[in-house]
């Protein structure tokens, strides 16, 4: 192919529609019969959003519950879909669902979630029990051990549900504690003034605790007795996986814990809690940007894996062998990933004055996520409290 050459543009003065013709002459593979490109509309609506939220939430009369839309949703930063949530109780707002219950509140309705495209095709759909209770102080002492790995070895969230239920000392004086005095928070580990206990250490897995002995550690840093084990785990295993890959081995690791609970404690009930979105801002990058084989997916790929497995929990939790001990509980429908992961400001670029914000750790959030996650399980104590 010859291209013109012009020497100089300033001499050159032709009709625009002549320049169009000849540019379009010289096209390849064009012709008069040739069809104009057509997009199916399947091209232009896809998002691959899907619904991602635990079958049943729990609130507490008096207690504010916010359902976050971004953590419902399996990939919210397309923005090509229309979330729709329907519920005789509570209201929607920009960035969530609020709800505050009073005592008329009390008993089970159903919340509706749906994804809608922008021509209005239904895109998924899911129907969640949302049940409502009266936070009420159990008839007898009832012990609760919250085990897991770095997100729960400095005990920011057995300290703050121990302060929620029965106001012992913690790091926040708000939302206002209740008396419920029979709950007691128990594992080895201990607060400043011992009034509560846990169990986790950082980079622990399912598999980590494959020696655990379940009757020694309860006789002698749970007072012998135990009524609810909170498992906080998984995160571990996904920073070593791809986003696609077979979860089954991570499921086998945390059947193997549950059951170990389950055979020393038949009636010991089992909170199997979800794992954590991350960081929304970079804060993967700034942790696991060296030998992480799944750093390039970021939060959007961490995303795809926090919510296949979370998924397979809540099946585990439903399946014929455990559903009569074990209940997910999911936290992502309440933890505000994106505003509750540490950030710090770092400059633009050499070109772009003033600085931006960036987080500043990938899995680890804040106090006030800590918090969150407690609420969650405060609410969910109470709800199984009083079936």
């Amino acid at each position: 192919m010859q291209y013109l050459k012009f020497k100089d543009m300033k001499s050159v003065c032709l009709p625009f529609w002549m320049v169009l013709w000849a540019v379009l002459a010289f096209l390849p593979g064009c012709s008069d019969d040739d069809p104009i490109p057509v997009f199916e509309e399947e091209e232009l609506t896809g998002t691959g959003a899907e619904i991602a939220i635990g079958d049943r939430l729990y609130a507490v009369v008096g207690d504010t519950l916010k359902v976050y839309f971004y953590g419902v949703v399996t990939n919210p930063r397309s923005g090509n879909y229309i979330l729709a949530l329907e519920c005789e109780k509570g209201s929607n707002y920009e960035r969530y669902w609020r709800y505050v219950p009073t005592s008329a509140d009390v008993g089970e309705c159903e919340m509706n979630l749906s994804i809608y495209d922008y021509n209005g095709q239904l895109l998924d759909s899911k129907q969640v029990t949302l049940v409502t209770r009266e936070a009420r102080n159990p008839a007898s002492p009832c012990h609760v051990l919250c085990l897991g790995n770095s997100l729960m070895s400095a005990g920011q969230t057995p300290i703050e549900l121990s302060r929620r239920l029965k106001g012992t000392v913690g790091a926040t004086s708000w939302p206002a504690p209740l008396s419920l005095d029979n709950y007691q928070l128990v594992g080895r580990k201990k607060n400043a003034d011992g009034t509560v206990g846990w169990e986790g250490t950082g980079g622990y897995t399912w598999d980590s605790y494959k020696d655990f002995d379940v009757k020694d550690y309860v006789a002698e840093h749970c007072g012998g007795q135990l009524d609810y084990v909170y498992l906080q785990l998984g995160t571990n295993e996904l920073l070593s996986s791809g986003p696609f890959d077979d979860l089954d081995w991570i499921l086998n690791g945390a059947k193997r814990l549950i059951n170990r609970f389950h055979e020393a404690y038949p009636d010991c009930v089992v909170l199997l809690g979800s794992v954590l979105l991350p960081s929304q801002n970079g804060g993967l990058g700034e942790n696991y940007q060296e030998g992480d084989v799944n750093g390039i997916y970021g939060a959007a790929g961490f995303g795809v894996k926090v919510h296949r497995l979370n998924a397979a929990y809540q099946a585990l939790a439903n399946s014929e062998e455990y559903a009569s001990f074990t209940h997910f509980i999911d936290n992502n429908a309440q933890f505000d990933c994106q505003n509750v992961y540490p950030t710090e400001e770092r400059p633009n670029n050499d070109y772009v004055p003033g600085n931006e914000e960036v987080g500043s750790n990938g899995v680890h959030p804040t106090d006030i996520g800590y918090w969150q996650v407690a609420a969650g399980i405060f609410r969910a104590l109470i709800g199984l409290e009083e079936n």
